[in-house]
């Protein structure tokens, strides 16, 4: 673990919050060359901390794909299959999502949307066995949406800071914005120096004097994690909820949106929605082991806000990822790697000068 006490107190840049931005980051910032240290106190609300990881190209309210999936799942593939190969640990899970259709609109939506040019790669109508038999409520049928998956951040984030603490690249503590003294070609964080900064604080945020003045929308987030020892499926299911198998008769329940309540606290009523939820599509005895609560930054637009402070040339921005940061994530760092070296532009949708403010 970095200490501020030691000869070496000069980096290129400074990361502050060890999420997925965060992560990521630094991993595609120091395979380019750049020294990186990471400001992160590993706080419990942390919703990269909470999720579940989950990604979909499919939007299934309306049977839409994803904003950019096509061009965004790739490089999250890519991206992740270089970063479990770095830890030695597997972290990406390609599965099927299995949806399971509430009425017969559902069922004939989804029968016509996956008969159309470009969306035929996502959606089939295929059968993955009897799911009644195994206690699935399935009574106006279900679709299989391929090229989902979900990528296991427990052990990527956790796996990833222990490489920052053999490496000296990590400062544990509350990024203190007092201490931080800008000048034109270099910032000084306490004893150490750096060219730039980049804040991946997610929630945060609210609390960051540079940006805060920027559109997040903060939408807290509860997930159940059940143990549930006959249920045959190694299938994400989804009807409106997920149900996500992780392994030893293990399975993420969620989520829920609440755009009132801020705290990081798991709520009685988050738990009950969602057991109810779960009672409605399967038959089967379960134990509660475990209940969590994240505060996710998002935005109205649904797009991130990546970008450069408009009076600080080095200080940088890259939040408000949302329910999909784990698919847009890998994408938009590389872009805005580039965009730091000057070799590209940001994509006018993420770029928070979109923003006139």
């Amino acid at each position: 673990m970095y200490s501020v006490t030691e000869e070496k107190q000069i980096f290129d840049v400074i990361i502050v919050g060890q999420g997925i931005a965060g992560t990521l980051l630094h991993d595609q910032l120091t395979a380019r060359g750049k020294s990186v240290l990471v400001i992160d106190n590993h706080f419990k609300s942390n919703s990269s901390l909470v999720a579940a990881g989950m990604f979909n190209p499919i939007v299934f309210k309306r049977l839409n794909k994803s904003w950019k999936a096509d061009t965004l799942l790739p490089k999250a593939n890519e991206i992740y299959s270089s970063m479990q190969e770095k830890l030695g640990k597997q972290i990406l899970f390609p599965l099927d999502i299995i949806r399971v259709f509430a009425n017969h609109e559902q069922q004939n939506d989804w029968y016509a949307r996956s008969g159309e040019v470009g969306y035929t790669n996502y959606l089939t109508n295929k059968s993955v066995g009897d799911l009644t038999n195994n206690n699935i409520d399935v009574s106006f049928g279900y679709g299989v949406l391929k090229e989902g998956g979900w990528v296991n951040l427990d052990v990527m984030l956790n796996e990833y800071r222990s490489k920052l603490k053999d490496a000296n690249q990590l400062l544990e503590e509350a990024f203190d914005y007092n201490q931080l003294v800008i000048k034109e070609n270099k910032l000084l964080y306490k004893e150490i120096k750096a060219q730039s900064i980049i804040f991946c604080e997610g929630n945060l945020v609210r609390n960051n004097p540079w940006f805060n003045h920027l559109p997040f929308t903060l939408t807290k987030g509860e997930l159940l994690t059940i143990r549930i020892g006959n249920l045959d499926t190694d299938k994400i299911l989804n009807k409106g909820f997920f149900v996500l198998p992780v392994g030893n008769n293990i399975y993420k329940v969620g989520a829920t949106y609440n755009w009132k309540d801020k705290t990081d606290t798991p709520t009685e009523e988050a738990k009950e929605e969602l057991l109810k939820k779960l009672q409605s599509l399967l038959d089967h005895p379960f134990e509660l082991i475990g209940h969590q609560a994240g505060v996710r930054p998002t935005t109205k637009d649904r797009r991130p806000i990546i970008g450069t402070h408009p009076k600080h040339q080095n200080l940088h921005v890259f939040n408000g990822l949302g329910t999909k940061g784990v698919m847009i994530a890998p994408y938009f760092v590389d872009q805005f790697c580039d965009f730091l070296e000057g070799k590209s532009q940001l994509d006018k949708e993420v770029d928070l000068n979109r923003f006139n403010l």
